[in-house]
């Protein structure tokens, strides 16, 4: 074994590197009983986190029962090396002794995501810092930014120059045809101030902005040079011009008329300044190239051209070329300068919320460490987070950001410096989160030489266990020629560089399957006009059922089947086409087309979810008309059965007292009620009430749905109106996690399946841009040293061809090669996900320019000996090997259970404790007759019809208000009452209900009617008495009767009931 003790692990797609993490773990972790204590495995995700401790026991379990054989003979093997060997029996009781270790010390256990360790270290810094002890550490960005952005939009009013630069950030906007919500638009905007470039130079721009007057100043200084430059152009451009209509010369008259023109050029200055193209030039060397050959002023034209207009129209291009690039300079500051200034006010009022507040980003921990650790012993550092860690060993260290790499190095070199030994793991090819931060030239060569290149050592993992043959040696191919088109079209060696090492060696001898077919502009979808826009999308998912019906004819069962997409817009598009071919004749019986993606799994899109966001809706505005029709809408579609035959009389009736008939009558009756509790409560009150845990397809979207009520319960503020604020916002990003076992395609973006494979992938859509979207262009911060800039500092520009002809140039052109290794890398991870079969569809464009990447997969077949060697002209695709069913996986089952049922009830109705202790010690006989009238009104005011009777009576026995042999008397007299005849009005289903009334008296005192129905400006009075008759009761009834007519009510009765008498007695006013 190596005496270097820091190691680099270079790997490529399916070739071990997490089984190489966990094997370094465990030759660590093995020499001694506890030694896992010292170790600190990092990773990028927390599903990648639990994955490897996962992993680490599972090995671990198998070597303390002779499982996983060859790997444990690789370690003891490796162990061996550095001098502590093993016997057999050693082995395996080291391994069971580090794996109880570990499970009773599991917070000891330190495998984590860097964030998630970088949050302990600040955890253990509070004091050090400044910060108070009970300071929030937000990982939500986007609820602080909410905040934010709404600060920014109250200062607009008083703010001139900050709404002048609103106005023209809304302005761009409604140009591009983009969002026009301004809080959205701004909210995603300023999502620029928490990345990490911006984040290095944050304090440079607040510096620089500090002064109020500095936008003016620079905006006047810029505005004096263009509008010099433009004079100076212009006026010379225009005199040229009433030179030519003098002599009435005219586009025709020059050659190559309005293509390319002196005349055309000179014309065009006046609304695009730009250098002259080659056409112009040879005009200038030579006057017999200005007049066209058949213009009657030719002679005139050439003379005066070698007179004046040559020297003064190469005057004025020399004029451009030497000073258009200040002047373009200055003309894009100029553009973008709203954007410096919202940002940097943005930025400032960002830092005063976090101040007040006392709240700490997640995403400002990178920063906030390294201002820890400069200046500071490492050794003081590790005390502060309580553990003495030896070894570092990081995990797709291809993402890890520049930031993150700098607080973790400091520590990585204390346990170097100690012969420690520690590793990094990472495939730059798969590189594709630099929006995140990730910085792939920290594995490339910056590691190297930060650690040291004399205690380093490079492993190159090479061999792929993941795919069958075919899949990888196509790879290899495609990838040497990918890489080397890319490299000359960005003008840098780097993408070659970074895939030097792509080919990789074939450990599954099993030919696979791998098809590319490309689409020629003549192939047309169903419906589509002959001529129109070519519909790349539209013909490959006319494709798809067909492929899917063939794949199963073959044995591949679905939930072997992914489809990788660019984004959720292509999977949704997917999902629904599935969805209509599934309905329509075409589909066969014998085949199934269920698809599984992250739109179809949002919470937002179950039906049960809808139905309770819609009833929330409606409580919080009951004359929101929308949300009662969609209400009735949604829980119609939950009961086919029950369903309401027509639409159209289901939302119009929305709106009238038909809505009682198409929701639960307690919703219907009780809606004051339920907007009145609690949050939480109110929405476990509704799936009750809705019946939704009787559906067992919606279950898990109940469980998502209640988890996020809690959270947001615990987080924020528990109200209702708040919450369907913040729904309304955040909708969209929670989803539920589906069982692996499900037999359906999964549908997964690129980014995602990142780290995941499966038996047969199918990337329907190879089309998306190598370059930055046009609508998509990132901000670049940018500087210069020239003069009219020196001084200023950074300046945020929007990516553009245009800054070429800049002095920022450079930025805009490492920009460029970035973005087009960006989506290389997105290449490369899509194609190396499969493991039996690979299936591509891609546009063949008329171009020859390297625009997208079906572009380039051409291009690589093209010149790759090997591809061409596949290709069919005929069938324009690329094919090897034959598509065969997957190998048969030993899978394990979970232990889960399938819920059938989602059993939820208001709490109130729940077990509660009797308490009537304090009338314990009253006489017997009294006691019990006081409780029999408490109880009996308590129980009737819970009744609305006779079929409530048992449901309240048992309610009253878990509440601890009955005993059993107390029951049956109450529920008896209750019986009676319900059913009287000359009482039936007071339990009409359809008439308002109110119980234990309080009316309000003139003089502020209060009366208390048992029961009181109201129907047709009619009112039905019911008074309770468990006692002997008294005078008073007559008069008391009358007295109800009487506030009920001055409040308006024309027909009033009334009735004293006695109960132990059984009898009713009619009251009038």
């Amino acid at each position: 074994m190596t005496d270097k003790t820091f190691h680099i692990y270079r790997s490529s797609a399916g070739s071990g590197k997490t089984r190489t993490l966990a094997k370094e773990y465990l030759k660590l972790a093995l020499r001694f009983p506890e030694y896992f204590r010292y170790i600190l495995a990092m990773t990028f995700t927390n599903k990648s986190t639990q994955e490897m401790k996962d992993r680490i026991i599972r090995y671990l379990d198998d070597f303390g029962h002779d499982r996983s054989q060859d790997l444990a003979a690789e370690i003891r093997r490796e162990i061996a090396l550095d001098g502590k060997a093993f016997t057999d029996s050693e082995f395996r009781d080291r391994s069971r002794e580090v794996l109880s270790l570990i499970l009773h010390q599991y917070s000891q256990f330190a495998v984590s995501t860097i964030d998630a360790f970088f949050q302990r270290v600040i955890r253990s810094f509070t004091r050090e810092t400044g910060l108070l002890g009970n300071f929030r550490l937000e990982v939500d960005n986007d609820l602080v930014l909410e905040e934010v952005i709404d600060r920014v939009l109250d200062k607009l009013t008083d703010d001139d120059e900050l709404r002048g630069w609103v106005l023209e950030f809304s302005l761009e906007r409604l140009e591009d045809g983009r969002d026009w919500d301004i809080r959205s638009s701004l909210l995603d905007f300023s999502r620029e101030i928490f990345r990490e470039e911006f984040k290095a130079i944050e304090e440079d721009v607040l510096r620089a902005t500090e002064d109020k007057r500095f936008f003016n100043n620079l905006k006047q200084s810029l505005q004096k040079e263009v509008k010099q430059f433009e004079q100076h152009v212009l006026g010379e451009a225009r005199a040229l011009m009433q030179e030519f209509h003098s002599l009435q010369l005219v586009v025709a008259d020059f050659k190559w008329g309005a293509s390319g023109s002196v005349y055309t050029y000179i014309a065009g200055l006046e609304t695009e300044i730009k250098p002259p193209g080659s056409r112009v030039r040879d005009a200038l060397l030579s006057s017999a190239a200005w007049p066209g050959a058949k213009s009657p002023s030719k002679d005139v034209i050439i003379a005066r051209a070698g007179q004046t207009w040559i020297p003064r129209l190469q005057a004025l291009t020399d004029y451009i070329e030497q000073e258009s690039v200040a002047y373009f300079s200055a003309e894009q500051v100029l553009r973008n300068l709203y954007a410096f200034g919202l940002l940097s006010d943005i930025t400032k009022t960002l830092r005063e919320y976090l101040r007040e507040n006392n709240v700490m980003l997640l995403s400002d921990a990178p920063q906030f460490l390294q201002g820890v650790m400069q200046g500071q012993d490492t050794s003081f550092v590790y005390e502060k987070v309580g553990s003495f860690f030896r070894h570092f060993l990081v995990d797709e260290f291809q993402d890890t950001s520049g930031l993150q790499w700098s607080n973790v190095l400091p520590l990585v070199r204390n346990g170097i410096a100690q012969a420690y030994r520690s590793l990094l793991v990472g495939d730059i090819k798969q590189s594709i989160y630099r929006w995140r931060g990730g910085d792939l030239n920290i594995l490339q060569e910056r590691a190297r030489e930060d650690i040291g290149v004399l205690v380093t050592d490079i492993y190159q993992l090479d061999t792929n266990y993941r795919s069958a043959t075919n899949i990888v040696q196509i790879n290899n191919a495609l990838f040497d020629a990918s890489a080397a088109i890319v490299s000359r079209e960005t003008g840098t060696a780097f993408p070659q560089q970074a895939y030097i090492d792509a080919a990789q060696k074939i450990f599954r001898q099993h030919p696979g399957y791998v098809n590319m077919r490309f689409f020629r502009q003549e192939e047309k979808a169903p419906g589509e006009e002959s001529g129109g826009r070519f519909d790349f999308q539209s013909v490959s998912l006319e494709q798809l059922p067909g492929l899917v019906e063939d794949l199963q004819g073959r044995g591949i069962a679905l939930r072997d089947i992914a489809f990788l997409v660019r984004d959720n817009s292509e999977g949704q598009a997917i999902a629904q086409h599935f969805m209509q071919y599934r309905a329509s004749p075409q589909a066969k019986s014998t085949c199934k087309y269920d698809v599984v993606s992250n739109e179809s799994l949002r919470l937002d899109q179950a039906t049960c979810v809808l139905v309770l966001i819609n009833a929330l809706r409606l409580l919080d505005n009951p004359k929101n008309q929308i949300a009662r029709a969609q209400l009735a809408f949604e829980y119609q579609k939950l009961w086919p059965t029950q369903a309401f035959p027509n639409h159209h009389r289901l939302f119009s009736e929305s709106k009238t007292k038909a809505f009682a008939t198409q929701v639960p009558a307690a919703f219907a009756q009780q809606q004051d009620v339920l907007a009145a509790l609690p949050l939480v409560e109110l929405v476990e009150t509704l799936i009750h009430i809705f019946n939704l845990g009787k559906l067992p397809t919606e279950i898990a979207y109940l469980q998502g749905f209640q988890d996020v009520i809690l959270e947001f319960a615990e987080r924020e503020k528990n109200d209702l109106a708040s919450f369907l604020e913040w729904w309304n916002e955040n909708k969209w990003k929670k989803s539920i996690q589906v069982a692996g076992g499900v037999d359906a395609a999964q549908i997964i973006t690129i980014h995602k399946s990142k780290g995941l494979q499966f038996a047969y992938v199918i990337i329907p859509f190879l089309d998306w841009e190598l370059n930055h979207p046009p609508m998509k262009s990132p901000i670049l911060w940018c500087r210069s040293d020239d003069a009219a800039f020196n001084g200023a500092g950074y300046f945020p520009l929007k990516y553009s061809s245009k800054l070429e002809s800049t002095v920022f140039k450079e930025y805009y052109t490492e920009e460029r090669k970035r973005i087009y290794l960006d989506n290389l890398n997105l290449l490369y991870v899509a194609f190396t996900r499969a493991e039996e079969g690979l299936i591509v569809h891609a546009p063949l464009t008329k171009s020859d320019k390297l625009t997208n990447v079906g572009r380039l997969t051409k291009l690589a077949i093209e010149q790759s000996e090997y591809l061409s060697g596949l290709w069919t002209e005929e069938t324009l695709s690329l094919q090897a090997g034959t598509i065969t069913p997957p190998p048969q996986k030993n899978v394990t089952p979970d232990g889960g259970v399938m819920l059938r049922g989602y059993s939820v009830s208001p709490w109130r109705e729940r077990l509660a404790v009797r308490a009537d202790g304090k009338e314990f010690f009253e006489e017997t006989e009294k006691r019990r007759k006081i409780n029999y009238g408490i109880f009996l009104h308590t129980l009737m005011s819970r009744v609305r019809t006779a079929d409530d009777i048992t449901v309240v009576a048992g309610q009253a026995l878990r509440e601890g208000l009955l005993a059993e042999d107390e029951l049956e008397l109450v529920a008896e007299s209750m019986r009676w009452i319900v059913s009287s005849p000359v009482l039936q009005p007071a339990f009409a289903a359809d008439a308002v209900l109110k119980t234990e009334a309080a009316l309000i008296m003139p003089d502020g005192s209060e009366r208390r009617i048992d029961r009181v129905t109201l129907q047709d400006n009619k009112a039905f009075v019911v008074d309770y008495k468990t006692g002997k008759p008294k005078e008073d009761d007559r008069r008391q009834v009358q007295e109800y009767l009487q506030i009920l007519q001055a409040m308006g009510v024309k027909d009033t009765k009334g009735f004293l009931v006695y109960v132990h008498e059984k009898r009713c007695e009619e009251v009038h006013a």
